[in-house]
């Protein structure tokens, strides 16, 4: 009976431990090049819940190299948004050219990072645009 008991705490307890653990949703790295003179590249990273409950979503993009954050509607007053079922949000960035951007020996990276308490009905794209544009014209979307 004793044994019964004490497994069942430890999986009580291992249960209710894991409830505060979050989990990830990352994109690929993608390696950017610099298309052409004067071309840059923006970065979004698209966030849709596929699901019908809300999810609150903690989404970045992460790159080796410095970026210029552009829009993040995947916050709300600077606090990480509940994404209600259905919803997409986006959080986007122009990446810097020059000695510390894309021109930078060993090449830059990017990639997508979505933390939320269960991503499972999260579904994510990775969008790539020349810089400057008309608009946001992709020319590469990456699913995750």
């Amino acid at each position: 009976m004793r044994t019964y008991v004490a497994a069942t705490v430890c999986a009580v307890l291992l249960g209710v431990a894991s409830l505060g653990e979050a989990a990830q949703l990352l994109s690929p790295p993608y390696a950017i090049k610099t298309r052409g003179n004067n071309v840059g590249t923006k970065a979004a990273c698209v966030i849709r819940n596929a699901g019908t409950a809300p999810v609150t979503v903690n989404v970045s993009l992460i790159s080796n190299n410095e970026m210029t954050p552009i829009l993040d509607f995947c916050k709300s007053n600077g606090q990480p948004l509940a994404l209600a079922g259905g919803a997409t949000c986006l959080v986007s960035a122009d990446l810097l050219e020059g000695d510390i951007g894309l021109t930078a020996g060993g090449g830059t990276y990017i990639a997508c990072k979505v933390t939320a308490q269960n991503v499972g009905n999260l579904r994510g794209t990775l969008e790539l645009a020349n810089s400057p544009s008309h608009g946001f014209d992709v020319y590469l979307a990456v699913d995750f």
